[in-house]
């Protein structure tokens, strides 16, 4: 399997097990506002998916790849309790393994930090999740 085969079925994954669990539900809405592409006029908050990067990190005898993705949460609470509350639940998503691949192995999936901070807006809150994965094509 390609790593741009993993990475669909990864960003499909992180997906699905955003939108299905109760906790971010309880945050984003339900439906989850989980977006590549922000509508015009958002409702807060809300998760935009940012860049992922697919890296070959495995040799010849063992093929893998780690995948770095970068998830934004947007917040006008007037405080930060609500985007660090939306930073926690979405670390625990991951760190709960709640990541399912079908024709990959999951090696390893964490959160390697996270941050937040004031847009340049002035109003609105950015908290921002790097997320790391490593995968294994399955063997036949």
């Amino acid at each position: 399997m390609s790593d741009s085969n993993q990475a669909i079925e990864l960003a499909k994954s992180i997906h699905t097990a955003l939108n299905t669990n109760i906790f971010v539900q309880n945050i984003l809405g339900d439906p989850p506002r989980l977006y590549d592409h922000v509508p015009a006029d958002p409702i807060y908050p809300y998760l935009t998916y940012g860049p992922m990067r697919s890296e070959d990190v495995g040799g010849d005898m063992s093929p893998m790849t780690t995948h770095t993705l970068t998830l934004h949460i947007w917040s006008r609470y007037s405080g930060r309790a609500e985007i660090l509350n939306g930073l926690a639940i979405i670390t625990d998503v991951f760190e709960t393994g709640s990541l399912q691949l079908d024709t990959a192995e999951l090696i390893s999936a964490h959160v390697v930090f996270n941050d937040n901070f004031r847009a340049p807006d002035g109003r609105t809150l950015h908290g921002l999740i790097r997320l790391q994965v490593t995968t294994q094509p399955l063997t036949e």
